[in-house]
């Protein structure tokens, strides 16, 4: 998964990169290590709060989750498992079975 990190009005630092970076890989086990899904993240300074938006675009699926707070590191902390919630909502409406039978007709009858 590639992961990139802009910052709008914001110098983003290396340890908010890495510690980014090491929350993320709680997102490989849904990704399978493909190099296809990307991961945005803007952080942005206005006023005194920091806002984060993730991004992730996985062939054709785009998940996306903001945070506003005091603190970046603590955006990380809010936005990542609003993500994994909506990835784990989408895979479980992939996975279940319809509901009901299919509709069986005899062609023997005369109508």
């Amino acid at each position: 998964m590639k992961i990139e990190i802009f910052g709008k009005d914001y110098n983003v630092s290396d340890s908010l990169k890495a510690i980014t970076e090491k929350k993320c890989s709680k997102l490989d086990k849904y990704f399978h290590d493909d190099d296809k899904a990307v991961a945005s993240f803007v952080v942005t300074l206005e006023g005194g709060t920091y806002t984060t938006d993730m991004t992730v675009v996985y062939r054709t699926q785009t998940y996306r989750a903001e945070a506003s707070s005091d603190s970046p590191f603590d955006n990380i902390d809010l936005v990542i498992p609003r993500l994994l919630g909506q990835i784990r909502k989408q895979k479980d409406i992939w996975g279940k079975a319809k509901r009901g039978s299919e509709n069986e007709y005899d062609e023997d009858e005369d109508i």
